[in-house]
C-alpha cells in the first residue's frame, strides 16, 4: 500500500477511536451519537454519489448490494469482499476483518472496551433509510478464530428517551424539556419533606418513582416483545439517568417473581453523603423501588411490588430488591397503571 494512503488510513481509524472514547464518557446518548456519526458519513456519500445508485428492488438486501456496487465503481471498496444475506427484514453482512479499512478502529474498540459501530455498516444503514424511509440499527460480532465480522442490520428499536439534545437554552430528552438535578438539590427536597411531613416521605418517594417510570416502561414494552429485553432497556435508561447500575438477577415470567440488584445507588449515596433520612438506619431506595415496581408491572402485565431487602446505605456493595405479584386495592399507588 502506498505510504501516504496508509498514513491517511491510520489517521481515519485514530479519529474514530478518539470519537468512540469521547462518546463513551457522555452520560446520555453516547451510543446513539456514535451511530449517527457512522450513518452520517454514509449520508454524505449518498449526497454526492446517490444519483449513481441503481435501485432495482426495495428488498433491504438488494439495496445494500446496489450501494456496495456503487462504491465499488467509484473505487471506495471491493463489493466482492462482502457477503450479504437476508433474514426477514434483516440484512446479514459477513466480511474478513483483515480486508476492512476500519480494522484498526474495530480492533482498538474491542481491546479498550469502547462503543463500536462499523462505519461500513453505518453507510448501509444510511442507504436503507434513504431508500425505504425507515431507520436502521446494527450489531457486529467478531469470530476470533477466523477474524471474520458478522454484522446484522435491522429496523431500529430505540427508546426515544435515549436521545438527549440541547436546543438553544433548553435541554431535551425525547423532545421534551428536561433538567439535570444535582444530588444536593435532591437531598434538600428530601430533608424538607422529612422536616415538615416525615410520615409521608417513604410513600412520596415510592409513588413518585412509580409514576415517573410508567412512560418509560410502556415504551420499552412496545419496542421489545421479550420481557427480559424490555427490562434491560429500562435498566439501561436508569443507568444513563445516574440512578445506578441495575441488574436483573432472576425472573420467573409465570409467577412474576424477580430479584434485581442496583450497584452505586444514587439514593444510598445521598444518604451516605448527607445523613440518614429516618431516625433509625434502614433501607432507603424507595424512589428506585417504585420505578422497579412500575417497570415490572407494565412489562409483565400484572401488579408487581418490589421490596428492598439489602441496601448499600447499610452495608454491602449493592442494593437488592425482591419482586412479587400483589393484588392492589383500588386507590393504592400503582393501580393507575392498569385502569
Amino acid at each position: 500500500m502506498d505510504e501516504s494512503i496508509e498514513i491517511y488510513r491510520k489517521v481515519l481509524n485514530y479519529l474514530y477511536l478518539t470519537l468512540s472514547k469521547t462518546v463513551s464518557a457522555i452520560p446520555f446518548s453516547g451510543k446513539y451519537w456514535l451511530e449517527e456519526v457512522t450513518r452520517g458519513v454514509g449520508e454524505r456519500v449518498l449526497d454526492e454519489y446517490g444519483k449513481k445508485l441503481e435501485i432495482t428492488s426495495e428488498r433491504p438486501v438488494d439495496i445494500c448490494r446496489a450501494y456496495l456496487r456503487m462504491l465499488d465503481k467509484e473505487g471506495f471498496l471491493r463489493a466482492s469482499a462482502y457477503q450479504l444475506e437476508e433474514e426477514g427484514d434483516n440484512v446479514l453482512v459477513t466480511l474478513n476483518r483483515g480486508r476492512c479499512v476500519y480494522q484498526d478502529f474495530c480492533r482498538g474498540a474491542e481491546k479498550e472496551g469502547l462503543f463500536f459501530y462499523c462505519p461500513r455498516v453505518g453507510a448501509l444503514q444510511a442507504a436503507l433509510q434513504r431508500v425505504l424511509g425507515v431507520e436502521y440499527s446494527s450489531t457486529v460480532e467478531i469470530d476470533p478464530e477466523t477474524d471474520t465480522c458478522h454484522c446484522r442490520i435491522f429496523p431500529a428499536k430505540r427508546l426515544k428517551t435515549e436521545i438527549v439534545t440541547r436546543e438553544g437554552d433548553l435541554l431535551k430528552i425525547a423532545g421534551e424539556r428536561a433538567i439535570l438535578l444535582p444530588k444536593e438539590t435532591y437531598s434538600s427536597i428530601l430533608v424538607a419533606i422529612r422536616e415538615h411531613a416525615p410520615h409521608i416521605l417513604k410513600t412520596v418517594l415510592y409513588d413518585s418513582g412509580y409514576r415517573s417510570a410508567l412512560t418509560l416502561a410502556r415504551q420499552a414494552k412496545e419496542y421489545y416483545s421479550d420481557p427480559r429485553e424490555a427490562l434491560e432497556a429500562v435498566f439501561e435508561e436508569l443507568r444513563n439517568d445516574g440512578l445506578g447500575r441495575v441488574e436483573l438477577v432472576a425472573l420467573d415470567l409465570e409467577t412474576g417473581h424477580a430479584v434485581v440488584r442496583c450497584y452505586n445507588s444514587f439514593e444510598a449515596a445521598t444518604v451516605q453523603r448527607y445523613g440518614q433520612l429516618y431516625r433509625t438506619p434502614r433501607v432507603v431506595c424507595d424512589l428506585l423501588r417504585g420505578m422497579l415496581s412500575a417497570s415490572l408491572s407494565i412489562i409483565l402485565e400484572k401488579p408487581i411490588l418490589c421490596e428492598e431487602m439489602k441496601c448499600e446505605a447499610l452495608e454491602g456493595e449493592f442494593c437488592e430488591f425482591h419482586a412479587f405479584p400483589e393484588e392492589l386495592e383500588e386507590g393504592e399507588a400503582g393501580s393507575e397503571a392498569f385502569e
